[in-house]
């Protein structure tokens, strides 16, 4: 039940810097004549990432789409032409899209749908800098490869954290310039089926069914089947007990909890749930497959100082489910960038990776040889892990391969393999510049989080967002200023809102919460039930739980694992940006259960939209 605890309603170079080893999209027209215009044309074709045919979604003919390459301060226009079989639209995640919520993406609050054979031109000015990606916004075709990365390279006046990493004169420059070229690495998990296959599975089943054949990096991987002694190997003590609870002795061939110990224990059991069902394929059935894996070529250039190389690289989360550890083998990674803003550098040697979730990094080499990239699930209803090959090398044309085995810092359950394995933590990040939060509210929402109806259908607040909102007349056309409920948050502009997600049912697994529309700060978060009217009383209660000089700050937030007791997480934002946003779960099939709620934001200066967008297939 949603509760409103505290009052408050009544220039750019034209120039593009090359990037290395990943195809990016024709952009044509630049930042200081006219626009930098894109065309993405999709086409539903059949693919084999893995080794597997099916059928996918190709963005100018790839999977994943090509990378969008943009200046600082540009205007940006993104014609997407629509040859799938079905209605979608795109979504620039992270991106503000101040003063154009039109261009969002998302059915029913920004957009009508695009239609099979039709286009729509988003446009938007590049306000922010840093690393971004654009995906579907319509129901799971994310799973079926409709994404690709975005890149936003800063305006040269804008403060760099480099000079925390070194001073050295050289250094610094062969750091800009490897920034410069800094190359995507998108994570994704990946099934045989398409998406709407395996939703029609879940809603017959009446349970989610989070068991993949693979993990890709820039869309290449390989069915790896495990054997039964190495998955036994690798099960944690959590993964153990969740066996014993369900009364199964061993994970499945692919490496999954079973069917069963899933009904029982993630789905709670509930009445009328099938496990008939799920076919065997899902949970039951491995066929290995040589498939194929990225390699990443990296050869010494400009980007190197006396003492090696160094390269950058943008992870993005593009998972369905999965939240991963990743890593690169016997290198460390400097984390510069969070969500597409700098932050304080952490040298670390994996990152925690769940969806949406996008780093920035720079690695040192300085041995030429192969390095294997990995990323490992580390949640406990599947052990699966993917890899890729970062190859480097003097750029002598007769320089011979290494052949030498690079030495893993995570194991294929996501597990640190010595204590001196240091991981990401977000609890420290640190804007950079410092970005400050107020330090009170103007509202409180209060969100109850889970399941409602069944197993596989979830809700931010108690009631299900229905499928329909896609086909609905957008709110951005039509705001109602008075609605606060269940499925709408409503705000007043230049006000600071803080959003407690309180997960009450249990147990329940860690969301991973997205807002459209601008970034939030984590300001607390804690284990047992929220029982104050506002943080600031809470504050006074438990202040260990709370920062206000410097929280981390993005535009995704996962809510705190809650195997046994309730948590709750809280988010603060700052109205500047009035429009019509979504907040929602970025898992998937907890979107596609309905975990979203639309936020009107700055009701009370609400923008007018353009004609020919209130007209689009009207």
């Amino acid at each position: 039940m949603l509760r409103k605890l505290l009052g408050g309603l009544a220039l750019a170079s034209a120039f593009l810097p090359f990037t290395l080893g990943y195809p990016s999209a024709a952009g044509y027209g630049n930042g200081s004549s006219g626009p930098r215009q894109f065309d993405l044309t999709l086409t539903w074709e059949k693919i084999s990432p893995v080794g597997v045919s099916r059928d996918m979604v190709l963005i100018n003919g790839q999977f994943p789409g090509p990378l969008l390459e943009i200046n600082e301060g540009d205007e940006v226009w993104v014609n997407v032409h629509n040859k799938l079989p079905f209605n979608t639209t795109m979504h620039y995640h992270g991106i503000e899209m101040v003063d154009t919520p039109w261009s969002d993406g998302v059915p029913g609050l920004s957009q009508r749908e695009i239609l099979p054979g039709g286009s729509f031109l988003y446009k938007w000015k590049a306000l922010q800098y840093g690393e971004y990606w654009y995906h579907s916004h319509h129901r799971g075709q994310i799973d079926d490869g409709q994404f690709g990365p975005l890149v936003i390279h800063p305006k040269k006046s804008r403060p760099t954290p480099f000079g925390l990493i070194s001073q050295d004169k050289d250094t610094l420059t062969a750091i800009q310039n490897a920034v410069s070229k800094v190359q995507p690495l998108m994570l994704s998990d990946y099934r045989n089926i398409p998406s709407s296959e395996s939703w029609d599975i879940e809603v017959a089943a009446q349970m989610e069914i989070p068991c993949y054949d693979s993990l890709l990096i820039n869309g290449k991987g390989k069915i790896d089947c495990w054997s039964a002694n190495k998955t036994a190997s690798l099960l944690t003590a959590q993964q153990k007990q969740l066996l014993g609870a369900a009364g199964d002795k061993a994970f499945t061939a692919k490496s999954c909890l079973p069917k069963d110990a899933q009904a029982k224990i993630i789905a709670g059991n509930r009445p009328g749930i099938n496990l008939s069902a799920i076919p065997a394929e899902i949970f039951d059935v491995c066929t290995p497959t040589k498939g194929s894996q990225t390699v990443i070529d990296v050869k010494k250039d400009d980007c190197s100082d006396k003492n090696g190389t160094w390269s950058a690289f943008e992870v993005v989360g593009a998972y369905s489910t999965l939240t991963t550890a990743f890593s690169i083998d016997e290198l460390d990674l400097w984390v510069y960038a969070v969500d597409g803003e700098y932050i304080t550098p952490q040298r670390v040697q994996a990152i925690t990776v769940t969806n949406g979730d996008r780093y920035s990094f720079l690695v040192h080499l300085t041995a030429f040889k192969d390095y294997t990239i990995r990323h490992a699930c580390t949640l406990p209803i599947q052990l699966i892990s993917g890899q890729a090959t970062l190859s480097y090398r003097s750029g002598d044309k007769h320089s011979a391969p290494a052949n030498q085995t690079s030495k893993p810092y995570v194991s294929d359950a996501g597990v640190a393999l010595n204590a001196g394995v240091v991981f990401f933590n977000q609890s420290v990040q640190k804007s950079y510049p410092p970005f400050p939060v107020a330090q009170k509210a103007d509202q409180t929402v209060l969100l109850e989080i889970g399941n409602t109806e069944t197993a596989y259908q979830w809700a931010l607040n108690g009631t299900s967002q229905p499928m329909t909102l896609d086909t609905a007349k957008p709110i951005l056309f039509a705001p109602q200023p008075n609605v606060m409920n269940n499925l709408t948050i409503t705000t007043l502009n230049n006000t600071w809102v803080d959003i407690i997600f309180a997960t009450v049912q249990v147990p329940q697994p860690s969301h991973p919460i997205h807002k459209h529309g601008n970034k939030m700060w984590l300001i607390g978060s804690g284990h047992g039930a929220w029982n104050w009217s506002s943080v600031e009383e809470a504050a006074k209660a438990m202040p260990q739980n709370f920062n206000f000089v410097d929280p981390p700050r993005r535009d995704g937030f996962s809510t705190v694992d809650a195997p046994r007791d309730p948590t709750w997480i809280a988010v603060r934002y700052h109205v500047t940006n009035p429009g019509a946003w979504m907040i929602h779960c970025h898992a998937t099939t907890h979107l596609l259960g309905g975990m979203s709620m639309a936020i009107q934001d700055g009701i009370d200066h609400w923008p007018q939209v353009p004609s020919n967008y209130v007209n689009y297939n009207a």
